[in-house]
């Protein structure tokens, strides 16, 4: 009797709590829609334990891309997708950089750490360890180095097993366990070091209990599964010993440390730890020690060794894609040579089957929790604070819109039509946005590296053959753990030693399969399945095209036409016309026909193109006002977000303008200060120049060395080292961007850049790269922040936040932070690339033209003897090498098309409308060239500039840095570090190139936005 009462009345409770379990959102919106769960329990009834994902990607197809789950007591937000896993981590990257507090996690660390911390914590913690990671060589060559070393003790091990199968797993975490260990410890443990081998065990079970259904039952009730028995208590006691390691390690590094010579990452923490000690906000302790030095340790050992076990699985399982891999390693690397991050371009097929490894490995297919630090709105729908959001990766990896077969494992996901890499947006295998791994470029590297030495010398292969090995992982929940198996690996043989007779116990030879009827087959049902609708679209595509050429016409205001120029297409305007590697020839060409003021449609883009120098003078002189605009170029746009100097307008430009200019000239551009800096900086370029000690040399980052630094005194207030890793690093990203800029892929993104930031492609690459190059001058402003005196400001950017802090309160001020990077950048890359690159393409002709050198040195010579430091005032003591000077930057003609002006209101020119929103090409190519201002404008003549009795003459058409309103900052500056730079080297040094001057090759190699010279060997040989 009592038991049914009781029955109905918990049936009667467990109603009404199902009745009043509701959905609330924020801000007056809904929660995003998702199943229905039970009062306490949630949908976790309802969930697959063993690889969740799949429910919450089942659901997806009823509840849509954003859904809510209940899982016990906590409310989750799915996201699934790769559009709208973008749109949350990218695009309100704000919004979602939270870090749910993981209960498993947070019971290991304490809540301390890099890993799950949020706030101000993970910003001071982020900043400070990719900081010091990227100063211990984290991505660069240093870091290379290391690796390289490594993976030859990992090849040694794997040659110890002499063909016997083992199991790979603590081999390859051993190898890249030590690559972090170098970074984080300062040392390498040997493979044969017990303690180290167990730290290892632990750090795998503790992955693998996180997959499994313990671990999430333990973070959805943490409170109940503490005081509960079960494999947790054991992973915790384990946990706690890798605690006891790192602890150790760190009472080692204390008591030997020496504060001027940091060794690796806990130097540099505990010395940072002792700056801070008396700030009461600081983040440096103890214990975020401890649990960040854990986090590193842990993500740097367990994540890219279980990647590489499972690839090996995987080349093991296709066999043909093994040794097409081998082939091209072996194509590129032979045998023996050790591979290099930069063989990377020349391995795109294995470098497509390391990212599709990533894809379908999908190692972390839930993603880590995000969470909502506060109220948010996504998609329409109010996301409550404290909610946590998965944005699933495995959806990513999955989405049957961005992948051709998303469920198998195939590399040509990766490869063009012509077998060329090709990215894809939707590889997000560290995540993305504020909270992507921190340790990606370390992890690429080690994949790179380590897999190409290991199939470069051994066949891999398994006891049971191919078909015995089963890819789908044996845990699925946080991570995708694959299953352990047995390798075998046979060390490979050259053709010629197998021919010589030459085996030993388990040498094999291998020979590569061919492809070519597989191929063939698949072409021919590709052909068979596409040619059907040919017809019907040809006809369908040129009646849209007919239809669209009927209404294209062209339209001024004010009652006056548009200039003249070409007919183009639909959509598409001239762009198929146009020589898409040098744009201005076609410009050129054209204005023969249509006059110097023309009309040319890129894409959807209108352009009005000025030729010639009455016609540019004129616009940008005589009607400055006018054309003071600059375009909105949408590759700069993406890396500056609109701020800064270069690309602004209006108010903005003004302040700025103003600003820079004045602050540059009080810290000594263009006047004796500087010039004592750039002689300095001359005595240190000399002496790079002498230790080459005559060998050919690639003089690029010699020169952009010198010439940043100059820069580098007056913006950061400090010089760097030739030998500091870090900024040659910053150097290549700046020469790699200017090169993109300068090659068919910049106009591209140009014209069509909503499309282009959805492509994979070089873009992509670069602007990573250029984060890296605005980490760094974050950096820099933050240390400037930090050590500030008010009343001794010691370059530009004290200046600029000493203007910050005193309009802080005004609301019309542009002295903000976004606005000093962006400023600051553009000073940093203005003022390195295109006067390096300037004397670089000086030197060449020096050497084109042996003659032209000689009468320079002699010049030089008799006014300042062998010895004697170059000035400013010998400038007009030296007419001859002020004009070779001069004619170098009109022969070069830097920047051909100018950087693009803007219509901001209609204008009125030459009888012409160019209406409001037209971009503007005043095409300094056809200044320099034009015919009726240069005698011989295509040939390289000093004379240009040398009167009859062979004193230096201007003339009004030298225009290498534009004129008017817009023309170049640091003109003055550049003009100096020319003159002084190059006569100091021509002074010291005879010029020469290992092929004679017949093999310099003057043309550019790219000749787009900038022109590039092609790159050559220098030989200074000591005067």
């Amino acid at each position: 009797m009592s038991g049914s009462s009781m029955l109905l009345l918990a049936g009667l409770v467990l109603l009404l709590l199902l009745l009043v379990w509701k959905r609330r959102g924020s801000r007056g919106l809904p929660l995003p829609p998702g199943p229905t769960g039970l009062p306490l329990l949630g949908n976790l009834p309802q969930v697959d334990k063993r690889a969740p994902f799949k429910t919450f990607m089942k659901w997806s197809e009823q509840y849509g891309p954003v859904m809510t789950v209940h899982l016990g007591p906590l409310r989750f937000m799915v996201l699934t997708g790769y559009q709208t896993v973008k749109e949350a981590l990218v695009d309100q990257a704000d919004d979602f950089t939270g870090r749910a507090p993981i209960p498993f996690l947070n019971r290991v660390v304490k809540g301390y750490g890099l890993a799950i911390s949020n706030g101000e914590r993970w910003r001071q913690l982020r900043r400070f360890t990719l900081s010091t990671l990227r100063d211990f060589g984290m991505g660069r060559k240093r870091m290379e180095q290391w690796i390289q070393e490594e993976s030859r003790h990992l090849l040694d091990s794997l040659r110890e097993t002499k063909c016997s199968p083992f199991d790979p797993t603590f081999f390859l975490s051993r190898a890249v366990s030590n690559v972090i260990c170098a970074l984080v410890f300062g040392q390498r443990f040997s493979y044969d070091d017990a303690n180290f081998l167990r730290l290892l065990q632990i750090i795998s079970n503790t992955f693998r209990f996180g997959s499994t259904p313990w671990a999430q039952l333990y973070n959805i009730f943490p409170r109940i599964m503490t005081y509960t028995p079960g494999p947790h208590q054991e992973v915790f006691r384990h946990m706690d010993e890798l605690r006891e390691f790192v602890t150790e390690k760190i009472h080692q590094h204390r008591e030997t440390l020496d504060p001027d010579n940091p060794r690796d990452y806990i130097d540099c923490f505990l010395i940072k730890l002792n700056q801070e000690k008396d700030l009461p906000n600081t983040e440096f302790f103890y214990d975020n020690l401890v649990s960040t030095v854990l986090n590193l340790f842990f993500a740097g050992t367990e994540t890219t060794s279980t990647t590489m076990r499972y690839a090996i699985m995987l080349l093991i399982k296709h066999p043909e894609i093994q040794e097409h891999i081998h082939k091209e390693i072996e194509t590129v690397l032979g045998q023996d040579r050790t591979p290099q991050m930069e063989d990377r371009k020349s391995l795109p097929y294995t470098d497509a089957v390391i990212h599709e490894v990533q894809c379908f490995l999908d190692i972390v297919p839930l993603n880590l929790p995000h969470y909502t630090t506060k109220d948010i709105t996504f998609r329409g729908y109010g996301i409550p604070k404290d909610t946590v959001v998965l944005p699933m990766l495995h959806s990513v990896l999955r989405d049957e819109n961005q992948w051709d077969n998303a469920w198998t494992f195939n590399p040509d996901h990766f490869l063009d039509h012509n077998g060329n890499f090709k990215k894809s947006p939707a590889f997000l295998a560290f995540s993305a946005g504020k909270r992507s791994c921190v340790g990606e470029s370390l992890a690429r590297m080690e994949l790179l590296l380590f897999l190409v030495s290991i199939v470069q010398t051994f066949h891999l292969s398994t006891p049971g053959g191919p078909s015995s090995l089963d890819t789908k992982a044996e845990f699925s929940s946080f991570g995708n753990v694959p299953r352990r198996y047995q390798l075998i690996a046979s060390p490979r043989l050259h053709l010629a030693s197998a021919q010589a007779g030459m085996h030993g116990e388990c040498s094999v030879l291998y020979l590569p399969i061919s492809f070519v009827t597989i191929y063939v087959q698949s072409s021919h049902r590709c052909w068979r399945s596409c040619n059907m609708s040919g017809s019907s679209m040809l006809l369908l595509a040129g009646l849209v095209l007919l239809l669209l050429l009927l209404v294209w016409k062209r339209r001024g205001s004010r009652g006056l036409p548009l200039p003249p120029g070409p007919t183009g297409l639909p959509l598409l305007g001239n762009l198929p016309q146009v020589d898409k590697r040098a744009p201005f020839t076609t410009f050129m060409k054209w204005s023969k026909q249509y006059g110097p003021v023309m009309t040319v449609h890129l894409g959807p883009k209108r352009f009005v193109v000025l030729t010639g120098y009455q016609t540019v003078k004129e616009a940008l002189v005589d009607q400055a006002d006018d054309f003071a605009g600059r375009a909105q170029v949408p590759l700069a746009v993406k890396m500056l977000k609109g701020y800064g100097l270069i690309i602004s307008n209006g108010e903005r430009w003004r302040q700025l303008r103003r600003f820079t200019l004045s602050t540059l000239r009080d810290f000594g551009m263009g006047r004796k200060r500087m010039e004592q800096w750039i002689q300095e900086e001359s005595q240190h370029l000399l002496d790079s120049l002498r230790e080459t000690k005559s060998s050919p040399v690639d003089p690029t980052f010699l020169l952009s060395r010198a010439v940043s630094n100059v820069i580098c005194a007056l913006v950061f207030g400090e010089r760097f080292s030739y030998d500091d890793v870090n900024f040659l690093r910053l150097l290549q990203i700046l020469s790699s961007a200017i090169r993109f800029g300068s090659s068919p892929w910049g106009p591209l993104y140009n014209l069509f850049p909503m499309l282009m930031d959805h492509l994979p492609g070089p873009h992509q690459s670069v602007f990573s790269q250029i984060e890296e190059l605005k980490a760094f001058v974050a950096e820099k402003i933050h240390q400037h922040k930090e050590t500030l005196d008010p009343d001794n400001p010691r370059d530009y950017i004290d200046c600029f936040l000493i203007r910050i802090n005193q309009e802080k309160d005004l609301s019309t001020t542009e002295f903000h932070y976004d606005n000093l990077i962006a400023t600051v950048l553009n000073l940093f890359t203005a003022g390195t690339e295109t006067t390096s690159t300037t004397i670089r393409y000086a030197l060449m002709m020096l050497i084109k033209h042996p003659d032209i050198q000689e009468h320079v040195h002699k010049e030089i010579v008799t006014v300042l003897g062998q010895h004697g430091i170059p000035k400013m005032e010998d400038r007009k003591s030296l007419p001859f090498t002020d004009a070779v000077i001069h004619e170098v930057q009109r022969y070069m003609d830097l920047v051909p098309l100018n950087v693009p002006h803007y219509a901001t209101k209609d204008i009125t020119f030459r009888g012409y409308n160019i209406p409001q929103g037209t971009v503007i090409l005043p095409l300094l190519h056809s200044v320099l060239r034009d015919e009726n201002q240069w005698e011989n404008a295509w040939t390289f003549n000093p004379d240009h500039f040398l009167d009859q009795n062979g004193n230096f003459k201007k003339n009004p058409a030298f225009l290498p840095f534009s004129a008017g309103k817009r023309a170049c900052v640091g003109e003055s500056l550049a003009r100096m570090e020319l003159l002084l730079f190059l006569v100091s080297i021509v002074q010291a040094f005879h010029l020469s190139t290992p092929g004679g001057p017949s093999s310099i090759n003057t043309t550019p190699e790219l000749s787009s936005f900038v022109k590039v010279p092609r790159q050559f060997h220098l030989i200074v040989t000591p005067h």
